[in-house]
């Protein structure tokens, strides 16, 4: 793997930053508080930390002072040929990997498991013991991590086998705990099988004896007198943590107390704050309506029962007309009476001229025209008085109109200067004015009514104090439940109620022993051995003794099992071993200039020593045998060695934080050699003070003081030949899955 860009955003000191790389060796070089420790903590952030479960607190950490947005890492590297882009955001807390042809992947857990693959260390704890190399750490190996990943090559990636020696071992000796003769407190399953027997053989043996039971029940009132102390224990702490998380619970009702008080202050302030620029607001409005003056609400009442009183009598002027009709005159209903009477006059006169020649004919004719005559005399009053009464009809309604519109007139006269008094032009437009002004005085005094409600009395800022008071209330009480203390003894909601059931059973349990305890007590004095106890006794002792052939006999086949996994790591490490020591050797030759070419490497322990011929034979890399120098060198190149062994052939970024400060000029230059060489392999970091280091750099990168990126140049002193830059950036190895196929 070879890094070619890291952009940093607001990370730590280099909120604004962005650094170039090359293949071969990359010398940082700055002051103290320049930012090498930035940037080497952001290519290990880049490369194993994880944004999406990182704690909050780690964030934090990587946040730059006085910057709420958490940090964003972009790192550019090169697999196989392949350009990708790796971007880690704190902020989303996302993941995303992307390749030239624009493919992406999001997934963290499948881009993080191709990420260490292609590193070859899995975990940053085996990349802080190998390839991560610190200041006067070249000796902390971090025998845990190491042993453990060396473990998992040797069994071919499954369990760490040298944990599950341990763990065998430890279960043998918790076995063989006590069984010879030493006094332990919980002994193991063979001691314990051991002195189950030898207890029943002597209580058989002191029934056989004696016809007397109270060793039986002493030794019952022990166990309940140790049972009983051991439930009072239990009790006491039970019902301790459990009091303890009542109080937390009432710690969490306060908070969520003081959390509702605080949602009802922040309301009252937000209502207070909306009130009172909706009450100037409404001022803004009654000013506006009140400009041309003040509506007079007596006015424009009386306006209005006098437009309801015109509009009512012009319905009634509308009806009058429609009832109103011509005066009643002469018509052909009017003068048949008339005619009638012309009629009878004529026959009675020809029945009376014709009486003599026409007969009983002329009595009829005059019969006749005598009732025609009466007739049409009543039918002419009768129509007579009917036209005298529809003219005094007439007249009236006639009267009625006009005394309607004579009131009319005075109504709109009144009308109009009552509007040109309070200045407006219809009845509406009056109404519409004064319903506004008596609304916004209404929502004023509403608005202004709420606001003291709202106030009760307080000035707004005693409601904004009481506020802030109730908010540190609620730090307090969230600090209090942050504690660790608390934090401590806090349980879920599941546990305490498995808890409180679990108290009043322990109570009563509790009890029993208690009552069991006197029993024995009393047992002690009485109870004498018959034989049905001496039966008894004989036949737990065979089931003992029976027992106890199991667990020797399981015992022998654990231990054999240990015996046979311990030589078939012993035959396994050897190779595993060897690679390491070759590996090594080689380095420290470089290192030591051919003083010190072969290195061992002890088994599980991982000690080291070297080959002198000053000595020799093997001598320990440790002080005073070798000096501090030597012992430095000799542990670096173990480190280095297991990462080769630990990759698998991997190639990782090399990371140096100014591991050469206790070499004097000969060995830093040895070590550079060392350096020299590896970066034809890998990718190397140097971050250092001095500047002795600028003429082996393929790329140099200088930082100031003032946590900003200087200028980055590459030196022209001893610059590797372009063959060597080729080396060192030629593929890394087989692909890892389907991440890293070539396309």
């Amino acid at each position: 793997m070879i890094l070619h860009r890291l952009v940093l955003r607001r990370f730590l000191g280099l909120p604004d930053a962005s650094f170039d790389f090359r293949p071969g060796l990359n010398v940082i070089v700055g002051p103290n508080e320049a930012g090498k420790s930035t940037l080497r903590v952001a290519i290990r952030t880049a490369l194993y930390e994880n944004p999406a479960t990182t704690s909050a607190r780690s964030r934090e950490q990587f946040r730059t002072w006085g910057v709420d947005e958490p940090p964003e890492l972009h790192l550019e590297f090169e697999l196989n040929g392949r350009r990708f882009t790796l971007t880690k955001n704190y902020a989303t807390r996302k993941v995303v990997l992307a390749d030239r042809l624009g493919q992406t992947w999001e997934a963290h857990k499948a881009v993080q498991e191709r990420v260490v693959a292609a590193l070859g260390l899995p975990t940053d704890d085996l990349f802080d013991a190998t390839a991560h190399i610190a200041q006067a750490h070249l000796e902390r190996i971090h025998v845990n991590s190491i042993g453990k990943e060396l473990g998992r090559v040797i069994g071919g990636g499954g369990e760490d086998v040298t944990a599950a020696l341990r763990r065998l071992d430890s279960y043998i000796k918790a076995l063989e705990r006590g069984s010879r003769g030493t006094a332990v407190r919980e002994p193991g399953a063979l001691a314990s099988a051991e002195r189950r027997v030898a207890a029943l053989r002597d209580e058989v043996e002191a029934l056989r004896r004696s016809a007397a039971g109270a060793e039986r029940a002493r030794k019952e009132l022990n166990a309940a007198t140790a049972e009983r102390a051991r439930l009072e224990a239990a009790v006491a702490a039970k019902k301790a943590l459990l009091d303890s998380n009542r109080e937390i619970l009432q710690l969490e009702e306060r908070l969520a107390a003081r959390k509702r008080e605080e949602q009802m202050w922040e309301q009252r302030v937000r209502q207070i704050e909306e009130y009172a620029a909706r009450l100037e607001a409404l001022g803004r409005e009654l000013e506006s309506a009140t400009a041309g003056g003040v509506i007079d609400e007596e006015a424009t009442r009386g306006l209005r029962t006098l437009h309801e009183r015109r509009v009512s009598r012009e319905h009634d002027l509308t009806a009058v007309r429609h009832e109103l009709s011509p005066p009643p005159g002469e018509s052909g209903t009017s003068r048949l009476p008339r005619l009638a009477v012309l009629v009878g006059i004529l026959l009675a006169a020809s029945g009376a001229i014709g009486f003599q020649t026409l007969g009983s004919w002329a009595l009829v004719l005059i019969g006749v025209g005598t009732a025609g005559i009466i007739a049409g005399a009543w039918a002419g009053m009768r129509a007579a008085q009917m036209r005298q009464l529809g003219v005094a009809r007439w007249e009236d309604r006639e009267r009625r109109r006009q005394g309607i519109e004579r009131e009319l007139n005075t109504l709109a006269v009144e009308i109009q200067s009552l509007l040109d008094r309070i200045g407006c032009a219809t009845v509406q437009e009056a109404e519409t004015r004064l319903r506004r002004y008596q609304d916004l005085v209404q929502q004023r005094q509403q608005t202004v009514d709420f606001l003291a409600s709202v106030r009760e009395g307080r000035d707004d800022e005693a409601i904004i104090e009481a506020w802030k008071t109730v908010r540190r209330d609620i730090f307090g009480l969230e600090e209090r439940l942050r504690a660790p203390e608390v934090a401590a003894k806090r349980l879920t909601p599941l546990q305490v109620q498995t808890l409180e059931r679990e108290v009043p059973e322990l109570d009563r349990h509790l009890a029993l022993a208690r009552r069991q305890e006197m029993k024995s007590a009393v047992e002690v004095e009485r109870l004498t051995a018959d034989a049905e106890q001496l039966a008894a006794r004989e036949e737990h002792l065979h089931d003992a003794e029976e027992a106890l052939v199991r667990v020797r006999r399981h015992h022998q086949v654990c231990r054999a099992a240990l015996d046979g996994l311990v030589e078939a790591r012993r035959a396994a490490e050897v190779p595993l071993r060897q690679i390491v020591e070759r590996k090594a050797s080689e380095y420290l030759r470089i290192a030591t200039a051919g003083r010190y070419t072969r290195m061992q490497v002890e088994g599980e322990t991982l000690e080291l020593s070297v080959w002198s011929e000053d000595a020799g034979g093997w001598v320990t890399a440790a002080e005073p045998q070798l000096s501090r120098g030597t012992v430095d060198l000799v542990y670096l190149a173990a480190r280095l060695a297991l990462v080769t062994v630990l990759t698998g052939g991997k190639r990782p970024p090399l990371l140096f934080d100014d591991p050469f400060i206790t070499f004097d000029e000969r060995r830093r230059t040895a070590a550079l050699e060392v350096l020299r060489a590896l970066s034809k392999e890998h990718q190397v970091f140097l971050f250092t003070c001095s500047r002795d280091y600028d003429g082996y750099a393929e790329r140099l990168i200088e930082l100031s003081d003032r946590h900003e990126v200087g200028r980055d140049r590459s030196p022209a002193g001893d610059r590797p030949r372009p063959a060597e830059i080729a080396e060192a950036t030629q593929p890394e190895g087989a692909p890892v899955g389907p991440l890293w196929e070539r396309r």
